[in-house]
């Protein structure tokens, strides 16, 4: 009976472990494309036009970015976007895990 109950336990940490961070995951990588989207096909976008997009992205998947650590530089022949960013994930009641992200994207001429 123990041994069942041992059983139930570790099986109910994996699952809440894989419900905490498949949808954090996922959504990095969905952003992650997006921003490299962007990034390869706004040849006329300003600086500014692209923040405000990718803040829009962010909205759009759920990520907590916030603008100041958003960087858009474009040269005479590249476009680099950066974003970080950090995700809380509870395992356990009062146990919080901080899981950095980094986005970067780079497109040449």
């Amino acid at each position: 009976m123990i041994k069942k109950v041992i059983k139930l336990a570790v099986f109910l940490l994996v699952a809440n472990a894989v419900y905490q961070v498949g949808p954090v995951t996922v959504h990095y990588f969905q952003f992650k494309d997006a921003v490299e989207e962007l990034a390869l096909f706004s040849e006329k976008a300003t600086e500014q036009q692209l923040a405000e997009r990718v803040m829009a992205l962010a909205e759009e998947y759920s990520i907590p970015l916030e603008r100041e650590y958003l960087l858009v530089k474009r040269t005479s022949d590249s476009l680099s976007i950066t974003a970080d960013y950090l995700e809380t994930l509870v395992f356990f009641p009062g146990t919080e895990y901080s899981w950095e992200f980094n986005v970067d994207a780079r497109a040449f001429r």
